[in-house]
């Protein structure tokens, strides 16, 4: 049964809000509140409080919890910096302080219990709260000293402190210079909550935008300028290709409806980072407006950067929940996580850019600072990942770019916890964005292993179809999936770890038909412009179907990689037997459920792509199905002859096309327009798995004439791409 959409997405939800909770438990609680600044936890609480002591605790103190009987400094030990101790009982800090706070505080109208909280937690550690570290003495009664000390030598008379020099009693503050300090904190508070508000924008916009793009299939009945406007949105962007790469092969073209949801990840990618700003005069930490926007964009840029790891790592994993959510095929998810895996790349570089431009001054020893070395490992490494991942590299060498890509994704991955830790430990709270994209990508690995623990280790025996061995037939005994697989041969390559997706047509063997077959996905048949026709719904009777024990069957055509080594170690023979693991099942493209409110299903396939159509074609139970395929072998009609005829005594129309034969290629455009302008009723179902201008050339049809057609179209590309 499958699972409706509120059970999915209230799933999710939960998953998410467990996950977030989860993350609470890995981090300590050395700052105030929880969770992430502008989200839970805050810098400056009161801000007048920690304004007063920036600007005294840097005086040198006597560390004694009584006054001096004079003013004398002789007594002040020669050191740096104040131990931790002396904020705890030094007399002169302690009454010092508590006057600064009842000036300062008392304009803002902060209450007695913050303020009482304040001087419990942080007047040892600053921004840190440590409730372990409290004073020998409570905010009132430092005050009534510090009032007293006010009578004796009246207000007046009081001295007030001079920042860096020694502070051996009771003492005022100067508004020169507490201002300053108030302004920055102030300032700085509110950019980190907008550095946090913004990161949880764009971590949760980015997942469930694609959630409300897909509401409207949820209607009870699809009005057809619903159907008509899903068609628009099918065409590519530019041009007429979306399966074929453009640009000397170098990228995909999205279609319109992809494009929208880039266009939204880029502008508010921009948007976020920069804005809003906020200033404030006169600031200790960034004196001009220049430097409070570096300092701003600077710093919200690395934080977003983060924030982008929960689409990054969700999109790119194979349990995927968003696909039972959304519809949205795999093909689809790869391609955002992409252009995630852009901006995050951008994101990355600003930062990166505008801290060494604000640091240029002091680089030689902020670069030998930990925070900033593992900064630059992670930078690094996100830039890398570009260039070893564009589309030749990938078709090239796929299994070298997958190491790579997983290896330099987990690089990343660390340094960012460990620059975020590095510089500012848990205060903050960004690492919990790395928490989520880790806990992404060992939940799918997780469940990848659960899978193949439940499909166990098997035997493949792999021997050849045709003379040539243009393609090869791989059986597995025991194994039952549906959608596609992903298949380990831990004995082939030196590469044990890695897989690839095959697509399952059946997972029985029959009496007198033959096994179930499989297919490698997005291995593509080119055909010539010229071809065969036959028509299998005049052949033979088919002898009666009969289930037998759970058996897959693989037809691969050797490509490169994994196919390539194969075909090698088959070499000659006859057959060979070898160890292979499977992980599954999937679905490439969930969107296949649509199709049961179709009246007429047409499947246009090419090659090899008839495995992944004929499991659909056997479970449509609609008026009618017409099956279109174009291949170039007899020996592949032949491989899977017994499906076909059990599709045709169900009563599926059947075209074939052989490639290199006399007669003309199949005209998806033609067919896909008949059936649009039929008058059958209802709504019509395309599915298309093959070569890539085969399917290109399917959804152009299908944007032509479904936004004018007289009926609805569900499409489905059941294609699978890197």
């Amino acid at each position: 049964m499958t699972p409706s959409f509120g059970t999915s997405l209230r799933s999710f939800s939960t998953f998410m809000l467990i996950l977030l909770t989860l993350s609470q438990f890995f981090t300590p609680s050395v700052a105030d509140g929880y969770g992430m600044i502008g989200a839970g936890k805050w810098l400056y609480k009161p801000v007048c409080a920690h304004a007063c002591r920036r600007v005294i605790y840097k005086n040198r103190l006597t560390c004694d919890s009584k006054l001096p009987t004079d003013n004398t400094t002789v007594h002040l030990q020669r050191r740096a910096t104040n131990p931790t101790g002396c904020f705890l009982k030094d007399a002169a800090f302690l009454r010092t302080m508590a006057l600064c706070i009842e000036k300062a505080c008392d304009r803002d109208n902060i209450s007695i219990s913050t303020i009482e909280g304040y001087w419990e937690s942080h007047l040892a550690t600053g921004t840190i709260g440590d409730m372990a570290l409290r004073p020998i003495m409570s905010y009132q009664e430092a005050l009534l000293y510090a009032h007293q000390d006010a009578e004796e030598t009246g207000l007046g008379n009081l001295p007030y402190s001079v920042m860096g020099e020694p502070l051996n009693m009771t003492s005022l503050v100067r508004d020169q210079d507490f201002v300053p300090y108030y302004n920055a904190l102030m300032w700085s508070e509110r950019v980190e909550k907008d550095h946090g508000r913004n990161a949880v924008a764009i971590a949760v916009s980015s997942v469930f935008i694609p959630v409300l793009f897909s509401l409207l299939r949820f209607l009870p009945i699809h009005p057809l300028w619903y159907s008509r406007l899903i068609a628009i949105l099918e065409k590519p962007l530019a041009g007429y290709r979306h399966r074929s790469p453009v640009v000397a092969d170098m990228g995909i073209m999205p279609t319109r409806g992809q494009a929208l949801y880039i266009l939204y990840l880029i502008t508010t990618q921009i948007l976020l980072a920069i804005f809003p700003l906020a200033f404030s005069f006169p600031n200790y930490f960034s004196p001009t407006r220049m430097d409070q926007v570096m300092g701003s964009v600077g710093y919200r840029t690395g934080v977003l950067t983060m924030a982008n790891f929960v689409a990054l790592f969700l999109f790119a994993s194979r349990n995927n929940v968003l696909f039972w959510i959304t519809n949205w095929s795999r093909s689809t998810f790869l391609l955002l996580h992409r252009w995630i895996a852009y901006c995050l790349i951008l994101q990355v570089s600003v930062h990166s850019a505008i801290q060494l431009v604000r640091h240029y001054e002091d680089h030689d020893t902020e670069s030998e600072e930990p925070y900033w070395i593992w900064g630059i490992v992670g930078t690094l490494a996100f830039v890398v990942l570009w260039p070893a991942s564009i589309l030749p590299l990938r078709k090239k060498v796929y299994e070298l770019f997958l190491a790579f890509h997983q290896v330099f994704a987990a690089i990343a991955l660390v340094a960012s916890f460990f620059h975020i830790y590095k510089e500012s430990k848990y205060d903050r709270g960004y690492e919990i964005w790395v928490y989520i994209g880790g806990a992404f990508w060992f939940f799918d690995r997780f469940l990848r292993l659960l899978r193949m623990i439940a499909s166990g280790h098997r035997t493949a025996v792999v021997t050849p179809i045709g003379l040539d061995s243009e393609y090869l037939k791989v059986e597995i005994d025991g194994v039952v999936a549906h959608g596609h697989v992903y298949l380990y041969f831990p004995t082939l390559p030196w590469r044990f770890w890695q897989s690839h997706p095959f697509s399952v047509l059946s997972t029985f063997s029959g009496t007198t038909m033959g096994s179930g077959t499989v297919v490698a996905i997005g291995d593509a048949e080119k055909m010539s412009p010229t071809g065969s026709g036959s028509d299998l719904s005049n052949g033979p009777s088919p002898s009666a179907f009969v289930l037998g024990r759970p058996k897959a069957t693989i037809l691969v055509r050797p490509m490169d990689g994994l196919t390539k080594a194969l075909a090698a170690r088959l070499g000659e023979l006859e057959s060979i037997s070898i160890p292979v693991i499977v992980e599954g099942s999937y679905h490439a493209n969930p969107a296949i459920r649509n199709l049961d409110s179709c009246s007429t299903l047409v499947c246009i396939a090419g090659g090899v792509g008839i495995t992944a159509v004929v499991p659909i074609l056997r479970s449509f139970e609609g008026v009618k199905a017409r099956l279109a395929w174009g291949a170039r072998s007899e020996w592949l009609l032949r491989s899977v002859d017994d499906e076909i005829r059990e599709l045709v005594k169900r009563g599926v129309k059947v075209e074939t096309r052989i490639s290199g034969d006399a007669n003309e290629r199949l005209r998806v455009g033609d067919i896909v327009q008949e059936e649009l302008e039929s008058g059958d009723g209802g709504d019509l179902g395309v599915v298309v798995c093959g070569p890539t201008g085969m399917a290109d050339e399917v959804r152009m049809a299908i944007a032509e004439f479904g936004s004018k057609g007289k009926r609805g179209v569900v499409f489905v590309d059941e294609a699978f791409s890197w």
